[in-house]
């Protein structure tokens, strides 16, 4: 009866099998070796998988065969091929033995596109009724294919080699959120702590004494670092002057905490001092008194103290302060 449909099955591309047949004992490696019976080989698309043409159709009525080559799999493929790994084909029951060849021929139903569209998909299954032959190749008279669900069971996954670390993993952080972490540390620190130096200082003190207003033909003196009350400012201090006050301000990066303030001419006085702090105790310094906050210490190196008397056209003066004036005596 099977070589009667045989030819049937094989036109048509689609085979149906017999639980007999599907259920048959294959333990035996050499009872596959005779000629004719067919048995169901399971195989799984994916993987190395390679087909090719084996014979061409011709105008006579010689029809296409196809040639399926295939990894044997190390394990029994199962009814649904869930002990197939991609690009692997076995019997139902067992893994195939030495004698038989990892490829498979078979003629597919006319004008049939499937077998090459669905061959490297890994969740599509093919089971061929095949037997064994002398010529090299497991030979095919029927063939079905379909997916996996989703729940299907497959072979587990060869393990994926660790990557060797890339450049620049000694670091505790991936270095291209830098940027974002410089953004975070400036809310969750800097700022805060700019704002405490402006209360400790005074700044915000004097800010409040003497309000900011508009620079006209402003001149930026440059005095390097400056101490007011008992913190030491070394960078970011901005001094301008023009015409009728002198404009104390910050840089951006340090203006939080610090808003800009303007002391008019007439409430400066600038002396001469020594610095108050080991271990430059005494090195010459010009300190500026402020009429609103006499008891506030701003104090500037000699050559800054002598650019903003410079910078007020003569509206401000350079004394030498009392110590000194008793030494001097």
């Amino acid at each position: 009866m099977l070589a009667v449909l045989t030819p049937l099955l094989a036109a048509t591309g689609v085979v149906t099998t017999s639980a007999s047949d599907e259920a048959a004992p294959q333990s035996d490696a050499d009872s596959l070796r005779s000629r004719g019976r067919p048995y169901p080989l399971n195989c799984r698309g994916g993987g190395q998988v390679l087909l090719d043409t084996s014979r061409a159709p011709t105008d006579t009525g010689v029809a296409l065969r196809l040639s399926l080559t295939f990894a044997a799999s190390p394990t029994a493929a199962g009814q649904e091929g869930q002990g197939l790994s991609p690009g692997t084909c076995a019997w139902v029951d067992r893994p195939l033995n030495r004698h038989e060849p990892p490829r498979v021929r078979f003629r597919p139903a006319i004008a049939d596109s499937t077998p090459r569209r669905t061959l490297r998909d890994s969740s599509i299954y093919w089971s061929f009724l095949a037997y064994t032959s002398d010529s090299g190749h497991l030979t095919a008279v029927g063939h079905r294919h379909w997916q996996a669900p989703a729940t299907a069971t497959v072979a587990p996954a060869a393990p994926v080699a660790a990557r060797a670390p890339s450049k620049g993993s000694w670091l505790p952080f991936n270095p291209r959120y830098l940027p974002l972490y410089a953004v975070g540390w400036m809310v969750i620190a800097w700022i805060p702590l700019l704002t405490m130096l402006g209360m400790w200082s005074g700044w915000r003190r004097l800010a409040g004494l003497y309000p900011g207003r508009m620079v006209t033909r402003g001149r930026t003196v440059r005095c390097g670092s400056m101490v007011m009350g008992l913190t030491n400012y070394r960078s970011g201090v901005r001094l301008t002057a023009d015409d009728s006050h002198l404009h104390f301000s910050m840089l951006a990066p340090f203006r939080p905490g610090h808003p800009p303030f303007s002391v008019p001419w007439s409430d400066i006085t600038a002396t001469r001092d020594g610095w108050p702090w080991f271990p430059f105790k005494g090195d010459p310094v010009v300190r500026l008194t402020l009429a609103r906050q006499g008891g506030l210490r701003i104090l500037v190196p000699v050559k800054g103290g002598e650019g903003i008397v410079a910078a007020s056209g003569g509206r401000l003066g350079l004394s030498e302060s009392r110590v000194a004036a008793a030494r001097a005596r």
